[in-house]
């Protein structure tokens, strides 16, 4: 079972100038959304025994079908969305090389989730 990760957050109401017209456009007052810290930044010798697997990006591919394909659960799409520092799949074009981490567990460990 994935760790959640919205486990230690906060529910925000939004109604910022600069959502204005999207909020205008959708006709709702303010958006509600999570409010989370950055996870902790990583560095190598955090998780020596880390090792990645290379996968390059194609048109049909999609975070958590990534997940469900290398860690068997595709809830943890934001793992390699994190670990590649691609949030949205709209940042990774076709023909791009992502970064695949593992052992999930000790990546987990590591980042203090």
């Amino acid at each position: 079972m994935a760790i959640d990760r919205y486990r230690n957050t906060r529910i925000i109401t939004n109604n910022a100038p600069e959502y204005h017209d999207i909020l205008n456009k959708r006709d709702v007052p303010y958006i509600v959304h999570f409010s989370f810290d950055k996870f902790k930044e990583l560095k190598m010798k955090d998780v020596p025994t880390l090792v990645y697997s290379e996968h390059i990006w194609t048109s049909s591919d999609r975070f958590f079908k990534l997940a469900a394909e290398y860690y068997g659960d595709p809830l943890y799409w934001w793992v390699i969305a994190y670990y590649n520092g691609t949030p949205l799949e709209t940042d990774v074009s076709v023909g791009d090389t992502l970064y695949i981490p593992y052992p999930l567990e000790e990546l987990l460990s590591a980042m203090e989730i």
